[in-house]
């Protein structure tokens, strides 16, 4: 069969049934779609199809101006070309790359670099930045590489080490991807500096409520005297508290683009388990972990001066991991810890939630809140960073 292959190509404002649209009337002209790529970029349409017009039963004149009707019908900017393919050895070595890390602009330069001059071929990137993470998949063909492959790793990583990015390889089956994780441990609260300045201001909270008693006061310390505020404070109160808080959109497209790309995704808290499972449900994520504080469950209130034999149990990190490894069945490099105590990472990384201070303020106004329950539940969302 004689083959007459066309690229067409295009971008446009992304709506519901966009490639159908794009598709149908080429089928029915008798162009056949042989391959396609296809994405959506921060709300943008992008479409790239090699179509074959060797059984089309349109001239190759009438099959651009179909295009240009497509086009103006969609709103989609399409083109075409001739395409002719180019030659490919049938041997391969493929290569899965991953880098995760802070975002910054040299990333996607450094690694195209480095592949490039040890003649490593990227023939797809996957790559998503937002809310200061960045990840990028990129699949690559080795089998010309200057370097053996363990050698070729070992070169990336250290490049990557270099701007602070993790690196994960794998060689094998690279297009049935290795489960991978990604977990988000944050220390310091989520409730951004600038708001909890704002809410002492109007409320009177002083910075030493807020803060740890000692520079040598640990986390477990911290949150039993936060515990202490909370006493008797209705759950009703914080579950109002809780839906108030927005998250952001590039959290939302981050975390969805992770999901896309076959990421499980965890995250460690220094806050209290009523504020990470609720976020957690909200995010669609897979794993949250915080300090679990008792309830009356008769009473439906937080119990804060905690009784004799019962305890707050301290975060273990290591053992999070390990139960997350063991019950993903991946190893610790599969991992990827994303950490606020990085000094990479001015804010917190990747989870950006924003505070309703209206309501805060509200709810003290009508003292269904005391200026103490407030304090505690400023400090329940992990130690505040003034």
């Amino acid at each position: 069969m004689n083959s007459m292959l066309y690229i067409v190509y295009g971008i446009g404002s992304d709506s519901v049934g966009l490639i159908g649209r794009i598709t149908s009337p080429i089928s029915k002209a008798g162009g056949n779609i042989v391959d396609m790529r296809q994405g959506v970029l921060h709300g943008l349409f992008t479409i790239y199809m090699v179509v074959d017009l060797g059984m089309a039963g349109v001239t190759v004149k009438e099959f651009k101006e179909l295009v240009g009707l497509v086009s103006a019908d969609t709103g989609v900017r399409l083109a075409m070309e001739k395409y002719t393919p180019i030659p490919r050895t049938g041997e391969r070595k493929n290569m899965l790359l991953t880098l995760v890390g802070k975002d910054k602009p040299s990333i996607i330069s450094a690694i195209s670099e480095k592949l490039g001059r040890y003649n490593v071929n990227i023939e797809s990137a996957a790559v998503v930045a937002r809310e200061n993470i960045f990840l990028m998949d990129l699949w690559c063909d080795a089998s010309r590489s200057a370097l053996p492959v363990d050698n070729l790793m070992t070169a990336i990583r250290e490049i990557m080490l270099a701007i602070h990015i993790n690196t994960m390889f794998q060689t094998e089956n690279v297009f049935n991807k290795k489960k991978k994780v990604v977990l988000f441990d944050i220390e310091e609260s989520f409730i951004d500096s600038r708001t909890l300045t704002e809410v002492m201001a109007q409320t009177g909270i002083r910075r030493e409520d807020l803060c740890r008693a000692t520079e040598d006061e640990s986390d477990l310390a911290f949150m039993l005297a936060t515990a202490r505020f909370l006493e008797n404070l209705p759950l009703s109160v914080i579950d109002t508290f809780i839906a108030s808080i927005d998250i952001s959109q590039d959290t939302h497209e981050l975390l969805q683009t992770l999901k896309i790309m076959g990421y499980r995704i965890g995250l460690i808290s220094s806050g209290f388990t009523f504020f990470t499972n609720p976020i957690r449900d909200r995010l669609g994520i897979d794993y949250a972990f915080g300090y679990e504080l008792p309830v009356d469950d008769d009473a439906m209130t937080i119990i804060g001066e905690l009784p004799a034999g019962m305890m707050i149990h301290p975060l273990d990190k290591a053992k999070i991991i390990g139960s997350v490894m063991a019950r993903e069945k991946v190893s610790q490099e599969d991992i990827t810890g994303i950490s606020d105590q990085d000094m990479e990472y001015p804010s917190t990384p990747g989870i950006r939630l924003v505070f309703n201070l209206k309501l805060m303020l509200d709810l003290v106004n009508q003292h269904v809140l005391s200026r103490e329950s407030l304090t505690g539940l400023l400090r329940s969302f992990g130690i505040p960073r003034l």
